[in-house]
């Protein structure tokens, strides 16, 4: 159903309506296509081009009844390495458009959650870029309260280093390469704890400690602040 060859790093994500996307690089690595189930898989829409880059795409979808209930949002390191792109889709993935472009952001790995703003479901869009370099990541931390509209940054942090050993310039696990990407989520419920920030990370502590990497698990209250 893409209509092209598929290119690796594929990821999914449901809205609150039941609609699966799936999203993959495509061609030459030229950017991402996207398709759409509304039978949880069954049968396929046709392939929209959803962002343009070079490495490492990932997808969220706002999953709430609040305001932006329904949009999906992805983002991609750009074609150059010299920032991430930020896309988004308000018509069920008919139609993307790039909204954001972190800038000074050379590493692959950048990702995507959604979160609430105060009382608002789905009211904070988190947008998380990895740069510095491949053995002393820093973490860029931006967020939307429009709906991936538009972004405040929000600070860096720099939490991970190596993961495994240095092995021809590459992060590696017992010889398979591994990179400590920021992977993040966002507390929706109406407990204790809505509305934090969560962050986990791999690294060796202290870095180039050998094969026995850690999990890391951080949290923010203030939107990625601190």
């Amino acid at each position: 159903p893409f209509g092209t060859s598929a290119n690796g790093d594929p990821c999914t994500a449901y809205d609150g309506s039941g609609n699966l996307y799936y999203e993959t690089m495509y061609g030459g690595i030229q950017g991402c296509k996207v398709i759409r189930s509304t039978d949880n898989g069954t049968t396929w829409s046709s392939s929209v081009t959803s962002i343009f880059g070079g490495d490492k795409n990932w997808m969220a979808a706002d999953q709430t009844t609040g305001p932006y209930s329904g949009y999906v949002y992805t983002t991609m390191t750009r074609s150059s390495f010299n920032g991430h792109g930020f896309a988004r889709t308000t018509n069920s993935g008919s139609t993307w458009t790039t909204t954001f472009n972190a800038s000074n952001s050379p590493l692959p790995g950048a990702m995507v959650c959604v979160g609430p703003n105060g009382a608002t479901d789905g009211g904070s869009v988190y947008f998380v870029t990895n740069t510095g370099s491949a053995f002393a990541s820093v973490y860029g931390f931006y967020v939307s309260t429009d709906g991936g509209a538009n972004f405040t940054f929000q600070g860096n942090q720099s939490f991970a280093g190596y993961v495994g050993v240095n092995s021809n310039g590459r992060n590696s696990v017992q010889n398979m390469r591994t990179r400590p990407y920021p992977f993040i989520a966002a507390d929706q419920s109406n407990g204790t704890y809505r509305g934090r920030l969560y962050c986990v990370y791999a690294s060796n502590t202290p870095a180039g400690n050998g094969n026995k990497p850690d999990i890391f698990c951080r949290y923010s209250t203030n939107q990625g602040s601190t």
